[in-house]
């Protein structure tokens, strides 16, 4: 057993903290799964200082980007995981960043210091930091985004977030100090990190008051890298982001990145072939080995710590019949769908956790799995519910690959799914609502379990917009919260999942892996999983 006041937190104080040390403090604070996702990262060869030597200055990056609209580019309201790791990160420096190895590094906060028993962060900002628009940024504008991610009327998915900071002060223009109820080893990466800790990447408060929420979130004034030129933003087009030239790390390489939305995935495919991009974000599966043929082009994988399910609404009859919903889940064919959606590239998943949290993780050979694929089973369960001839709607963006299968094979069982196919922004809405009779979604972008649980299967969690609720889930999401032992969390989580599986809170489908592309003339990329860091990137041509 590890007890809590056993541990020394100040070994989180910066201005690096490495994956080794990460995955020492997890292990001993019952927060392993943050650590397990940096075990499964390989260092990358090189350091970014030499990656900058003997760089061509000046060009523009293709970037294709592989979905149809972006609802909004405010950090405290994204709630698209692969838009924060891949634009916001670019859009946004953090008071803390990611290293290639997934250590703790120096980003707005040249170093840091957190108080020995957990409780106390004092972040020292570096000299002369601006926001896109001119304006300083200091400690005070930290203190806003705080307030403002936490301000309920504001309804910030993210500010769970920061529910344990207690007070949070300036003593001076470069310094913020904040105070917590409880220690909790992951805050540096899920609140404070660029990309994925977007409850605090610095918002200037005289940019979001002049423009309002709406104008603020298709055009965001930040303090990253790049830039947001507006006069370019499209919706469901693109938009050009150009290089900061006063961001602190030093104007990035590039001029220009040329960001293309792209809804289908075939198409991203296609116009990476054809080189009307030189990189996308994420490489649609269905085309990898179309790509990899390809010699002058570059894959890079990675794990990822996602995981995917079809969630079916509690509010709406048939799914308030637990028979149902687990007739669907017993009708998936989990193995069939990944080698027709996605070529074989996948795993079936069983439960909201990932492969990468290797510490707590199962996969179908060694765990219960109450949602197995029996088709004679659910063909019983679908009866007893009286699914024969129901018709329901699948809501669904461009995208409908893995929802033309789950369709077919839940005619198995009588029912039929109508695909309610949408533009991004509108299914967005109609998913955030809670406005569906089934959905296809899940989570990524992820550092710790807690990431990809709480917010979905909680009844009180920002994602839960499917009414699952049960007191017994509750607890063990909070209480896989407030334990610092690894046994005992692991316990709870694997307990959770079981639970989860039992009530078909989901019908857990798959995990895939992080998987970018790009050709051989784009230099510098930097392989951070799930995350794209750009002001690193230059074009030998």
């Amino acid at each position: 057993m590890h007890r809590r006041d056993s541990i020394d937190w100040s070994v989180l104080s910066g201005p690096r903290v490495s994956r080794r040390t990460l995955m020492q403090l997890a292990a001993a604070s019952g927060a392993i799964g943050y650590a397990s996702r940096l075990a499964a990262v390989g260092a990358a060869p090189g350091n970014r200082a030499e990656r900058r030597q003997d760089v061509q200055q000046g060009g523009e990056l293709r970037w294709g980007y592989g979905i149809g609209q972006i609802p909004t580019l405010d950090p405290a309201q994204v709630n698209l995981g692969a838009v924060a790791g891949e634009l916001l990160s670019n859009i946004f420096s953090g008071l803390v960043q990611f290293d290639e190895e997934l250590g703790i590094i120096a980003d707005l906060a040249e170093t840091w210091e957190v108080s020995e028993d957990g409780l106390e962060y004092t972040f020292h900002l570096r000299e002369g930091l601006s926001f896109h628009n001119g304006d300083s940024l200091t400690a005070s504008d930290i203190i806003y985004t705080y307030e403002r991610t936490t301000n309920p009327d504001f309804a910030s998915p993210h500010a769970n977030k920061l529910a344990l900071i207690t007070e949070i002060t300036a003593p001076d223009d470069l310094t913020v100090h904040m105070v917590q109820s409880a220690p909790y080893a992951p805050f540096l990466g899920t609140a404070c990190s660029r990309g994925p800790g977007r409850a605090l990447l610095p918002i200037s408060q005289r940019a979001a008051e002049e423009m309002g929420d709406v104008a603020f979130g298709q055009a965001p004034i930040g303090c990253g890298p790049f830039m947001i030129d507006p006069d370019t933003v499209e919706v469901g087009g693109g938009f050009d982001l150009l290089a900061f030239e006063d961001w602190y790390g030093g104007r990035p390489p590039l001029d220009k990145v040329v960001v293309q939305l792209v809804a289908e995935a075939s198409t991203l495919v296609s116009a990476l072939e054809a080189g009307d991009v030189d990189m996308v974000d994420i490489l649609p599966l269905i085309g990898y080995d179309q790509i990899a043929a390809i010699d002058d082009i570059t894959i890079v994988e990675a794990a990822g710590t996602n995981w995917i399910g079809l969630a079916m609404n509690y509010a709406r009859p048939p799914w308030d019949n637990p028979e149902a919903r687990m007739a669907v889940a017993k009708a998936i064919d989990r193995e069939e769908l990944i080698n027709t959606a996605f070529f074989g590239r996948g795993t079936p998943g069983i439960g909201p956790i990932a492969p990468a949290f290797g510490w707590v993780y199962q996969g179908a050979d060694e765990a219960e799995d109450p949602q197995a694929f029996n088709l004679d089973e659910a063909r019983a369960l679908a009866e007893s519910a009286g699914l024969d001839g129901v018709q329901v709607n699948l809501i669904t963006d461009p995208n409908t690959r893995v929802e033309q299968v789950i369709r077919s094979q839940l005619s198995e069982i009588g029912l039929d799914v109508q695909l309610d196919q949408m533009q991004q922004n509108a299914y967005t809405e109609r998913r955030n609502s809670g406005d569906y009779d089934m959905d296809i979604l899940g989570s990524v972008v992820d550092v710790d379990p807690d990431d990809n649980i709480w917010n979905f299967f909680h009844s009180e969690g920002p994602f839960n917009t499917y009414a699952y609720s049960n007191p017994e889930a509750d607890e063990l999401c909070d209480g896989q919260r407030l334990t610092s032992d690894q046994e005992e969390r692991t316990q709870i989580l694997q307990e959770l999942r079981l639970l989860l599986a039992n009530d078909a809170a989901y019908a857990f489908l798959y995990h895939l892996p992080d998987v970018t592309a790009f050709y051989n003339h784009v230099q510098g990329y930097v392989p951070i999983p799930e995350q794209r860091y750009l002001e690193h990137l230059w074009l030998d041509q």
